[in-house]
């Protein structure tokens, strides 16, 4: 593994954007980035826009959205932000500027954390095809946020703070996975064959955007961790049959199952937490190995 200083300037500079414009705002600014770079990747599929740019060491969600994540925790531990759990402030507005630089360090930390784990080799199928079987950048966000809530976060909660108060029952989050996988199935089978590997990235974008609205108050479901596992089950079923039912029926599947790991892991760890340790990272996460295995059984 070989950083480069160019490379580390753009992730202390990324994530102390995350944490100027509050990890959510930031997170949405990456969904729009990787609507734009997919939708190119579709037309020009020699573009390096999705894994240099979107994905990349100044917007991916281990720099840009882990670092303001971080920055929200250790606002809240010198008292100057409200709470750790609030990722949707601006955290500019309180001109602090060591707020910033820890966004700056997390930032850094996102980057060569989630370089380390690309490193974990690739395995192939049957058939010789490659099968990441790992989310380098989902573990690179939950690992940040476990390292500041160590830091900054460690007492826990007296009540318990739901994550999503409107997706938090069980039909709540069985009927948003189910949409959610639906949606990502139909979304999927909707892009031309030739590019439909950029579909899961798409869809995850288009999520990610949706997520601007919480910053201004309005209930939005949070989708992300949904839809980017139902779009790559699509993915794999896709590879072994052109029976749109059975595409859509993956998609469903794998989009029930990540919104429950989800809120299992909010019920669980997040509700008595003082920071947020985001229950989509961990999702997509579990789900990457899961899918693996899928990939690799059906061959």
């Amino acid at each position: 593994m070989t950083l480069t200083v160019s490379e580390l300037v753009g992730a202390a500079g990324g994530g102390a954007l995350g944490a100027a414009l509050g990890a959510l705002a930031a997170f949405s600014l990456m969904g729009v980035i990787v609507v734009v770079a997919t939708g190119l990747a579709t037309v020009g599929p020699d573009t390096p826009l999705v894994g240099d740019l979107a994905f990349g060491p100044v917007f991916g969600p281990h720099v840009l959205f882990a670092g303001g994540a971080a920055a929200a925790a250790y606002a809240a531990y010198i008292r100057a932000h409200d709470s750790g759990r609030d990722i949707a402030q601006p955290l500019i507005s309180y001109n602090r500027m060591s707020i910033l630089a820890v966004g700056a360090a997390f930032g850094v930390l996102g980057q060569i954390l989630a370089r380390a784990l690309a490193e974990i080799p690739k395995v192939h199928t049957a058939v010789g095809a490659e099968v990441q079987v790992i989310d380098a950048l989902a573990i690179s966000v939950v690992l940040t946020a476990l390292v500041a809530a160590a830091l900054w976060a460690r007492t826990p909660n007296s009540e318990r703070m739901p994550w999503v108060p409107w997706q938090h029952d069980a039909t709540a989050v069985i009927t948003i996975g189910l949409m959610g996988g639906a949606v990502a199935g139909s979304v999927y089978l909707a892009f031309p064959a030739d590019a439909r590997a950029m579909a899961p990235l798409f869809l995850y974008g288009m999520s990610a955007v949706t997520l601007l609205a919480l910053v201004f108050g309005k209930a939005v479901p949070v989708t992300h961790h949904i839809t980017l596992p139902a779009g790559l089950a699509a993915g794999i079923i896709a590879a072994h049959t052109d029976h749109a039912i059975w595409i859509l029926v993956a998609a469903v599947v794998a989009g029930l199952v990540s919104a429950v790991v989800a809120e299992g892991w909010a019920r669980l760890v997040l509700e008595r937490c003082r920071m947020h340790l985001d229950p989509p990272a961990v999702a997509i996460a579990i789900m990457a190995p899961l899918l693996a295995l899928v990939q690799l059984g059906a061959g």
